[in-house]
């Protein structure tokens, strides 16, 4: 450094290092002759414009931010490596150290330290530049700079991957500082990079917060590994407002001589998967048209009741036919005989017990399941009120249908009976009733 303010020829012999004068604005307001055999560029083709314009995109936010820490303070700041342009287009290693001397009277400015390492060599030996605020280059300098590419080129590597895979990266450091996001976590969440796992977890449901917390704990206190089940409350689309369902999975990472030091995780939107499966149970347990249960569903829930004799009681089953249902798909068509199928359906469902199942086991034919009934009297009563549910005409699209129909009873108290055995006793006692046609239920006999 000259004593007029101006940037002093490196004494290195090969122009491997020079001086470079800038505002507090990093504002290039004076270079060395070395920059030539550096970077190619004239001294006075770099005045005027800030050093971001010849550092590589990928650097810039760690210059800025080295740059931000160097205005905070007098003296040097930290070395760092950013790469920077050649005036041929391509980009050189540089290993730049800033020295705040903006309070300095006689300099008024920041000197920036530049050191080529492209040619994978390490630094001289020679004494430390100009005045003696410019500080010695840091302790791993010397490191070739092939190995620097390689690490780089691996970090990039994995960042690669981390954007490609289907599910959100959350690195967070020993202390639950987030050290890395990819951009599938910030959509499944619903918000941008936040500096602790809880913030960038906080759009997870109050509910499951608890079980998040306690499993990065887990992990970054006793290097244990957690899977939990998560509910988000929002996935970032303004328009959705359902919960998103996830999965997250928490692994403790730790070095070799055991320390923790930190935790990665990944979050899984299975809200698709679970719905699928939703709607797979659904299909697998409900009749489509009617949304009673299917045959196999109801045969299922009563072999349950029949299992279960905590209610003191034993189940009654209602086996439901509705009388001249061909008629009606005869005259006014198959979609006139569905309307009136979920017609008796709605009824049904109004005419049970909280408890009690409706499943739909044929074209026609119904079932109902009454738990815990405690006598053949109390289940000709539920009968009863079946029965009457279905004594009323029903006004279709295409015009008004009686609707009627043959109701069986079987009930007992033996506790031997199988679902099968009563399911088919009610059927008997159902085709009574309809030879009966008097549109009361009848109840199974044993014969005598």
């Amino acid at each position: 450094m000259n004593d007029d303010g101006s940037a002093a020829a490196a004494p290195d012999a090969h122009h491997r290092r020079t001086l470079v004068r800038k505002t507090a604005t990093a504002v290039i307001v004076g270079a060395d002759d070395a920059l030539v055999e550096i970077l190619g560029f004239e001294p006075d083709d770099l005045v005027g414009k800030t050093s971001l314009d010849f550092i590589h995109p990928e650097d810039q936010t760690l210059a800025v931010e080295n740059w931000m820490e160097m205005l905070g303070s007098p003296g040097p700041a930290r070395s760092l490596r950013l790469r920077h342009r050649h005036a041929n287009g391509l980009f050189v290693w540089l290993e730049l150290t800033n020295h705040n001397l903006l309070d300095d009277p006689a300099h008024n400015c920041v000197v920036a330290d530049m050191r080529d390492l492209s040619d994978d060599l390490p630094p001289e030996s020679d004494p430390a530049v100009g005045v003696d605020a410019v500080a010695s280059l840091s302790s791993d300098a010397g490191r070739p700079m092939r190995v620097h590419e390689a690490i780089r080129a691996r970090e990039l590597l994995l960042h690669r991957l981390a954007e490609a895979l289907p599910v959100g990266v959350l690195h967070v450091d020993a202390s639950g500082r987030v050290l890395y996001t990819n951009q599938r976590l910030h959509t499944i969440v619903g918000r941008d990079r936040a500096d602790t796992y809880g913030a960038q977890l906080s759009t997870v449901v109050a509910e499951d917060t608890v079980r998040v917390t306690e499993a990065f704990d887990a992990a970054l206190h006793g290097g244990l590994d957690n899977d939990v089940e998560m509910r988000v409350g929002s996935s970032g689309d303004p328009g959705e407002k359902e919960q998103r369902q996830c999965t997250l999975a928490v692994r403790a990472l730790v070095a070799d001589d055991g320390e923790i030091t930190g935790a990665v995780a990944t979050v899984t939107d299975v809200t698709d998967s679970v719905r699928m499966r939703e709607e797979l149970r659904l299909r697998a347990t409900f009749d489509k048209l009617t949304r009673c249960f299917n045959r196999a569903s109801t045969v299922e829930a009563l072999e349950k009741m029949l299992d279960d004799d905590s209610d003191g009681g034993r189940p009654a089953v209602i086996f439901v036919d509705l009388d001249r249902f061909k008629g009606i798909n005869d005259d006014f068509g198959h979609a006139a005989g569905d309307e009136l199928l979920e017609v008796v359906a709605s009824r049904l469902q109004r005419a049970v017990r909280e408890g009690d199942v409706v499943g739909r086991i044929g074209g026609d034919e119904f079932l109902v399941l009454c738990p815990g009934i405690a006598t053949a009297a109390q289940a000709m009563r539920a009968a009863t009120r079946v029965a009457d549910s279905l004594r009323h005409a029903v006004k279709l699209d295409s015009g008004q249908v009686a609707c009627r129909a043959s109701v069986g009873v079987a009930w007992t108290a033996d506790p031997a009976a199988d679902a099968d055995q009563l399911i088919g006793h009610a059927d008997l006692a159902m085709y009574e009733a309809k030879r009966a046609d008097s549109g009361h239920p009848v109840m199974y006999r044993p014969a005598a």
